[in-house]
C-alpha cells in the first residue's frame, strides 16, 4: 500500500499509522527470517534466479522458519543485524508512484478509517 506522505484530515492519518505499524512489523519479520536463512540476506548472498524460483526459495525459507518456531527450535543467530532493523523512514513515499496504488488507498481511506 502506498503511504499518505502528508496526512490532511483524521482518516488519513489513521490510516499512515496503521501502514507504518504494519510495515514496521512486516520489516521486523523479514529481519528475523533473512537472518535465520543468510541465502535471502543481501550479505550472506543474494538469488541469482528469476523472480519466480526466487519467491518459491523465499516461500520456502518462510515455511521452514515458521515450523521450527512451532518446534522451538532456536534461531541461531538470536539478534538482528544492524541493517535489518526497522526504520520508520523507508515508509515515507515508498512505493507512492503509481495511479493505481494511490486509487486503491484513496478507497481504503474513507471505508476502513472514516
Amino acid at each position: 500500500m502506498t503511504p499518505v506522505t502528508n496526512p490532511t484530515n483524521e482518516a488519513e492519518e489513521l490510516y499512515y499509522r496503521a501502514l507504518v505499524k504494519t510495515r514496521v512489523i512486516v520489516e521486523l519479520t523479514l529481519g528475523v527470517v533473512k537472518n535465520r536463512f543468510r541465502c535471502i540476506h543481501r550479505f550472506g548472498g543474494e538469488l541469482q534466479y528469476t523472480p519466480l524460483r526466487s519467491a518459491k526459495i523465499v516461500s520456502a525459507c518462510l515455511l521452514l522458519h515458521n515450523r521450527c518456531v512451532s518446534r522451538s527450535i532456536p534461531d541461531p543467530n538470536n539478534h538482528l543485524p544492524e541493517e535489518d532493523m526497522p526504520i520508520e523512514a523507508h515508509v515515507v513515499g515508498a512505493g507512492d508512484r503509481g495511479g493505481t496504488g494511490r486509487q486503491t488507498r484513496d478507497e481504503i481511506i474513507p471505508e476502513f478509517y472514516g
